[in-house]
């Protein structure tokens, strides 16, 4: 299954056939009364990171800021983030996962010194 299959599990119109998906998130935060970490929020999450792959996958850039042409790694570093938070969400060592993989932080430090 693509990315935005599962992505698509936590739109609105799927929480009729199991309304507690986010079961498969152990570890997310607890919700207050004005932060929810309910299917919404884990939709729109994910909708962003789905965003940045379908950028790398089209070869779009993703290192300017808002699509001018100055060069900002911000955008890439925070979807970064937000993928290794899913991970630890879901009880996941990212760490381990992306041993040997995982080098966003020094190509953006190469970036951001050009």
């Amino acid at each position: 299954m693509d990315f935005g299959f599962w992505r698509y599990m936590f739109a609105r119109h799927q929480f009729c056939w199991w309304p507690d998906f986010t079961q498969i998130f152990p570890s997310k935060p607890r919700s207050t009364a004005t932060l929810l970490y309910n299917h919404g929020f884990i939709f729109n999450e994910l909708e962003k990171i789905n965003e940045l792959r379908n950028r790398l996958a089209h070869h779009e850039p993703i290192c300017f800021a808002n699509s001018i042409h100055t060069k900002d790694t911000t955008y890439a570093r925070n979807n970064y983030s937000k993928m290794k938070t899913i991970f630890q969400w879901m009880d996941i060592d990212e760490d381990a996962l992306l041993y040997g993989l995982d080098h966003i932080i020094k190509v953006c430090a190469e970036i951001d010194t050009l």
